[in-house]
């Protein structure tokens, strides 16, 4: 019998996937697909050394106006299954983090949908700007993304994290928001010419429900 490789999970709730639907919010965060409008912020925030060393290389560093308005490009080009590959994190107006009458972008969060016999497991990533860092931000982000996802995809059942093993902030922000440590990959990466261990993290839509 013939089995599809190419295989997309159902959502709970309806989708469009079009640019800047909203997906879900927090006590102080709004978190929306990315619009070709949002291009110029996304550099003051990315454009960070200390990002680029945490992340893979897909993300360009020095990071520039024409690197943001391609990547939103390119994303609202493919609805992607509706799929929340790329989602814009921002600061609600009108409050005590932000005065400001205009919600104001701290960091981007996404999914990289697995397929074949993998296609129930996803990998999240995410990245925030520095001036954010240690404010609760990601912990909060990232929490709720997790349980959004797994609320909007019954069929979902896994989404794994993988972090370099000496990004101590990142591994807090994955244990807070219910990941487990699954193990160490040792010599699993190469950054700027180092070897690096990659820390493996996962959620289980039953470590969610147990809790």
């Amino acid at each position: 019998m013939y089995i599809p490789t190419s295989r997309t999970l159902a959502t709970s709730i309806p989708l469009t996937g079009e640019p800047g639907e909203h997906l879900f919010q927090t006590t102080r965060l709004t978190c929306r697909r990315f619009t070709l409008a949002d291009a110029p912020s996304i550099p003051p925030a990315a454009n960070h050394e200390s990002i680029a060393l945490n992340l893979r290389d897909r993300l360009p560093h020095p990071y520039t106006i024409q690197e943001a308005e391609a990547f939103v490009s390119r994303r609202n080009t493919v609805v992607e299954n509706r799929y929340p590959t790329h989602v814009a994190v921002f600061l609600k107006p009108d409050t005590p983090e932000n005065p400001s009458s205009e919600p104001v972008f701290i960091g981007g969060m996404g999914v990289h949908p697995g397929d074949d016999v993998n296609y129930r497991t996803w990998e999240i990533g995410y990245w925030f700007a520095p001036q954010t860092w240690g404010k609760g931000y990601a912990t909060e982000a990232v929490t709720a993304f997790t349980r959004w996802i797994f609320a909007t995809f019954p069929q979902l059942n896994r989404l794994d994290a993988s972090i370099f093993s000496r990004n101590v902030g990142s591994d807090r922000v994955l244990r807070k928001a219910g990941f487990r440590c699954e193990g160490v990959r040792r010599g699993m990466a190469e950054k700027n010419g180092v070897l690096e261990d990659e820390t493996m993290f996962a959620v289980l839509r039953s470590d969610l429900q147990s809790d």
